[in-house]
């Protein structure tokens, strides 16, 4: 059976705990206070992030920092958001911003290490969240966003050392668990990659990458059955997972559905095509399967 390739795990699932209500502009006391704050427009921005709603939670954020352009937590909840709508730039921007405003914000460096990950620099990423735990060193997320750059990197062990520390910190941070799960799916660990994956999804069952990766666990444990149900559930919770098409698209091939394998891969491949390289050999497969097909 085919090794699953596809299944790092990509967040930045970090920055809303770095708001405050105490922060405020340089200036600010010299100011009449305005009718709504800048610090209840980034609550107010929190509470649509927690519903669902990205681009109310992007509209107030945005507000808040119209009312405090110094606002670095405004800034970098911002780019949080951004880099969930696809906005990779956006997201960039937005935490070097918070940085320049405020350099002992711990949290906007781990948030611009997940970004500088999602653009392919690991180094970039390693040093950010290195950075953000210096800053704090108790700041599991930046643990746990260093631990995945690691595994980008494929430094398993580092990679595992920094997940075990975050879980140390927060035993309930189910990204942690999901990044842990993919340090242990590279080491062959099905085991424990499908119960770091599980406990992940017991405590977010909303978290798609979670799925994703017990799904590839168990492809690789050969059960099939699991892991399509595993991968339908990860795009129905994000319907932009470009992995979790790609995955689905290779056990779709490997099922000899070529017409469904290859056009999950092709919509993987629409979300990320950076990724085309790693699936070329299915969709070449797909391709040669449905012309040997038509020829019946």
């Amino acid at each position: 059976m085919r090794r699953f390739q596809l299944v790092l795990f990509a967040t930045v699932a970090v920055g809303f705990g770095a708001f405050t209500t105490s922060l405020k502009s340089a200036d600010a006391a010299d100011k009449p206070a305005p009718k709504v704050s800048a610090d209840a427009l980034v609550g107010q921005g929190m509470i649509l992030f927690g519903k669902g709603d990205l681009n109310g939670a992007s509209t107030a954020f945005s507000k808040a920092i119209e009312v405090n352009p110094k606002h670095a937590i405004a800034y970098t909840n911002r780019g949080l958001i951004r880099y969930k709508l696809g906005d990779i730039d956006g997201a960039m921007a937005d935490h070097t911003k918070a940085i320049e405003l405020d350099p002992k914000l711990a949290e906007a460096y781990t948030n611009r290490g997940g970004t500088k990950l999602a653009k392919g620099d690991i180094t970039g990423a390693i040093v950010d969240h290195t950075e953000a735990l210096k800053i704090n060193p108790k700041l599991t997320s930046a643990f746990s966003n260093r631990g995945l750059a690691y595994l980008r990197q494929g430094n398993l062990d580092k990679s595992l050392n920094d997940l075990n520390e975050a879980l140390k910190l927060d035993p309930f941070d189910p990204e942690a668990y999901t990044n842990r799960a993919g340090v242990y799916l590279e080491k062959r660990d099905l085991a424990n990659a499908v119960k770091d994956s599980s406990k992940a999804i017991l405590l977010n069952p909303k978290l798609a990458e979670a799925y994703n990766i017990r799904g590839a666990a168990f492809y690789n444990n050969t059960q099939l059955k699991d892991a399509l149900k595993d991968l339908n559930k990860a795009i129905e919770l994000n319907p932009r997972l470009a992995l979790a098409y790609l995955n689905r698209g290779i056990i779709h091939v490997e099922l000899k559905d070529y017409a469904k394998g290859l056009q999950d891969l092709n919509k993987g491949l629409e979300f990320a095509p950076n990724l085309r390289p790693m699936a070329a050999a299915s969709i070449k497969e797909a391709e040669e399967g449905l012309k040997k097909a038509a020829k019946k």
